[in-house]
């Protein structure tokens, strides 16, 4: 029997590393991009808060480093075929122009062992992925309020529950809020903690939070973002009807604020 290729192998070791993680995997899967078929070393795809992601993967079992060239046309092709992410696992490296080229892109630089050693950070971006695409749909839901004829926009704005600002009864509160959540997502996607969150409630009396790790943004967004919705959802729905937005918030999220601003570690 003929032996395996190194960077065959290669790419079967890193299809298996992503399943570990729960990505379903394919070796060498052909794409239709816009502008052209691309053959893919490996393809890894999630579901994750009702949100599908393609990541997409090149490896390169070389022994020199990566150059800046190679990563310029896999951001084409992760751009042409609208990948969520692309990584490049390579064990011999890059060089310092590709590292450069890399950043604040999409494409991420690793090797097998960092990607293991780093996968809280590979994982948080996946749901990251899945927050921004809920937080985008929510603002666009509460956008087209205003396209809505004057009857029908009038009934809706007299159902909102959410929090003033500025003294109005209108949901520049909970448009302000979905805005911050991106900006703290994005942010934390860089590293660059501690990131800033925004409740609700927020004003010049309960400054923004501090949140300093993974575990505790993901769950304040989450449960953030289903407080936001259960009020649009108040506001065009036609049941039963709430006098407080506190009731529309997940209990976790309350507790934890509540012991948060009264100075107790949250249990």
């Amino acid at each position: 029997m003929p032996q395996m290729k190194d960077w065959k192998e290669y790419q079967i070791k890193v299809s298996e590393t992503l399943a570990e993680f729960g990505f379903t995997t394919k070796v060498e899967e052909v794409i239709e991009g816009a502008r052209g078929r691309h053959e893919i070393d490996v393809t890894a795809r999630i579901r994750y808060a009702g949100v599908d992601q393609l990541w997409i993967i090149e490896c390169k079992k070389w022994k020199r480093p990566v150059p800046k060239e190679r990563i310029l046309a896999f951001t084409s092709i992760v751009e042409d075929v609208g990948a969520d992410r692309g990584l490049i696992f390579a064990e011999g490296g890059f060089q310092a122009g590709a590292v450069r080229a890399s950043r604040n892109t999409s494409i991420t630089l690793t090797n097998l062992t960092d990607f293991v050693s780093n996968s809280e950070d590979e994982l948080s971006s996946i749901k990251i992925g899945g927050l921004m695409r809920r937080i985008a749909e929510l603002e666009n839901k509460y956008h087209s309020i205003w396209n809505l004829d004057e009857k029908e926009r009038g009934r809706v704005q007299s159902r909102y529950v959410g929090p003033e600002a500025f003294g109005l009864k209108e949901p520049i509160a909970v448009m302000a809020c979905l805005s911050t959540m991106k900006d703290s997502l994005e942010a934390a996607s860089f590293g660059r903690w501690p990131v800033p969150y925004r409740a609700l409630d927020q004003d010049d009396s309960n400054g923004l939070i501090d949140v300093k790790n993974w575990d505790g943004l993901l769950f304040v967004t989450e449960q953030t973002l289903e407080t936001c919705s259960r009020i649009y959802e108040h506001m065009v729905g036609n049941g039963s009807s709430v006098s407080r937005w506190q009731d529309l918030q997940p209990s976790d999220l309350t507790d934890l604020l509540s012991a948060l601003r009264n100075g107790r570690s949250p249990r």
